[in-house]
């Protein structure tokens, strides 16, 4: 007598992979972002750095700020620009600049690939007085506080609902933009200097730390189920950061006063 056994699939655990602050990444980490970033530029078509820098800005436009859909938004942008980086090299992830600690631009961000980038915008209409390159002016912008930027990072983190927290972040988003001064202060070419995904990511990460002090916390519930253009995904989709395959080191265990 024949006996068949049916077996059924081991279940396979994904892999987490940890975005690192950007002062902390080791000379290989260091290499990779900057290898993967200076590929990322050199691919013209829809799967290269400057079709997904066009979505905050020229040419697409997609982006949302002042609005409940800000914070989610750009998570759900993070996460399709990383996972174009992790086309080119699967273990490489976006770093998070700490401005609530550090007084200026992270070092691994002032040089290389990770430095200006030539803007070359993902589309056959080129205008009249379009930049060439990006460029920064740190601190220079009158009227904006000078990093860190600790006290409205703790501000943030006390506010008791999504609303008023949207509200306290997005102030220390704009500030950071203006403070870069240069590209990064203009919205329509922010996301072609590799410092605005730092700069995101930490924006993103004082999002996923207040989450986790703020269980169940939401946003509005009639935004829930909107599309985050122009990919499908929805707003709940990008609630839960691990269920994006990602997290972020030194967060799940961070509360106010022990960082």
């Amino acid at each position: 007598m024949t006996v068949v056994a049916h077996v059924q699939p081991r279940d396979v655990r994904a892999v987490l992979k940890h975005r690192r602050s950007a002062d902390k990444l080791d000379a290989t980490e260091l290499k990779r972002l900057r290898d993967t970033i200076k590929a990322s530029l050199a691919i013209s078509d829809n799967r290269g750095y400057q079709y997904y820098a066009g979505w905050h800005g020229v040419p697409f436009e997609y982006c949302w700020h002042n609005h409940p859909l800000f914070l989610p938004w750009h998570r759900a942008y993070l996460y399709f620009f990383e996972l174009s980086l992790q086309h080119i090299d699967p273990e490489v992830t976006l770093p998070w600049w700490d401005w609530s600690k550090l007084n200026g631009i992270p070092g691994s961000f002032r040089s290389g690939a990770l430095g200006s980038a030539r803007i070359k915008p993902f589309t056959s209409v080129r205008r009249a007085g379009w930049p060439k390159r990006t460029f920064r002016e740190p601190g220079v912008k009158p009227g904006i506080p000078p990093l860190p930027y600790e006290g409205l990072y703790e501000r943030a983190l006390e506010a008791p609902t999504f609303t008023e927290f949207n509200a306290r972040v997005t102030q220390i988003h704009n500030y950071v933009h203006v403070w870069v001064g240069g590209t990064m202060s203009d919205p329509a070419w922010a996301a072609y200097d590799p410092i605005f995904w730092a700069h995101h990511c930490m924006t993103d990460r004082v999002w996923r730390i207040w989450q986790h002090n703020n269980p169940g916390a939401r946003p509005p519930a009639n935004t829930l189920d909107l599309a985050l253009r122009p990919r499908s995904i929805r707003v709940r989709d990008v609630l839960d950061v691990k269920q994006l395959g990602y997290d972020y080191a030194e967060t799940s265990s961070t509360v106010r006063g022990s960082r």
